[in-house]
């Protein structure tokens, strides 16, 4: 997992267990003593939380930081996704090939 989908994911298990809680982003932040639009750029993945700031936060959650961390073993993205993610870092002309790749195989399972 790169450091760009650990931040979504990080973010995404914090907004759970905040909203679990029925907390907004100004009240947690607030507890856990983070300016609220630096919170709101952890939340939304575009910012990696220090150690630091992840033991304020679940403190703040009265959580473990083990819950907020993606094990190594956890699946990262869906079988779609990363279809998608590696369709991405192609070229137009290899896209088309590949596109022509997954179609035939769909066929040939169906």
């Amino acid at each position: 997992m790169d450091r760009n989908e650990l931040s979504k994911e990080i973010g995404s298990r914090i907004k759970n267990n905040r909203r679990s809680q029925n907390l907004s982003q100004e009240e947690l932040a607030f507890r856990a003593g983070i300016h609220t639009s630096y919170f709101g750029c952890i939340e939304r993945g575009e910012k990696c939380p220090t150690i630091e700031t992840l033991a304020k936060i679940c403190s703040a959650l009265d959580i473990p930081v083990s819950n907020i961390i993606p094990e190594k073993n956890e699946p990262k993205l869906s079988p779609e996704e990363r279809t998608l993610s590696a369709l991405r870092k192609l070229s137009p002309d290899k896209q088309e090939y590949f596109a022509d790749i997954i179609e035939n195989i769909a066929e040939l399972i169906l």
